[in-house]
């Protein structure tokens, strides 16, 4: 029979192998963020390129707002989410000491606080005992009480206690105390 150390653990978005946790995205929730900026991006550039240059000037003006605005707002997204599912299911991981995000990674004895931020597309903001500050994005394809989850679970316990205070203030945590 296998050691439980080496079984891997997997639950809707979260991965556990070893001492290795995965925050992962489900492929429901990247097919359906890809199907809605894909459908707006593809819109406005509709708008843009074919319904504008056959228009009169004032339908054309707000043809032209419309288009534009909704090209630059959903287009960067469509290429983020894209991005994202050419790299792997992971969004980020916590991994001997650290928190991992695609491209960046902190000591997690060097964290100072963690909130969420973000308008359209929320992300973690990881502030460090340095000043340091850093973005680990979810992309929205990931619930935030999963990741809520993870952080209470492996980050949290292994943390300052400046962070624990932070968080539990924050989001309750499970009666961390500094």
């Amino acid at each position: 029979m296998e050691n439980k150390a080496e079984q891997n653990i997997v639950e809707n978005n979260i991965k556990v192998t070893g001492d290795k946790v995965e925050v992962q995205y489900t492929s429901g929730g990247l097919g359906c963020m890809l199907t809605g900026a894909g459908i707006m991006t593809l819109a406005s550039a509709l708008i843009l390129f074919i319904i504008v240059p056959d228009t009169s000037f004032i339908r054309a003006f707000t043809g032209v707002i419309i288009g534009s605005v909704g090209l630059l707002f959903f287009g960067p997204i469509l290429f983020k989410i894209l991005s994202v599912a050419f790299s792997g299911k992971s969004v980020f991981t916590v991994e001997g000491g650290f928190l991992k995000g695609r491209s960046k990674r902190v000591k997690i004895s060097e964290i100072k606080d963690i909130k969420w931020a973000g308008g359209g597309i929320k992300y973690l903001l990881v502030r460090t005992k340095h000043n340091k500050t850093i973005k680990l994005s979810t992309y929205n394809l990931v619930p935030e009480d999963k990741v809520h989850q993870v952080i209470d679970t492996y980050v949290i316990p292994n943390s300052t206690p400046e962070l624990k205070e932070y968080w539990a203030k924050r989001y309750g945590g499970k009666g961390y105390t500094a």
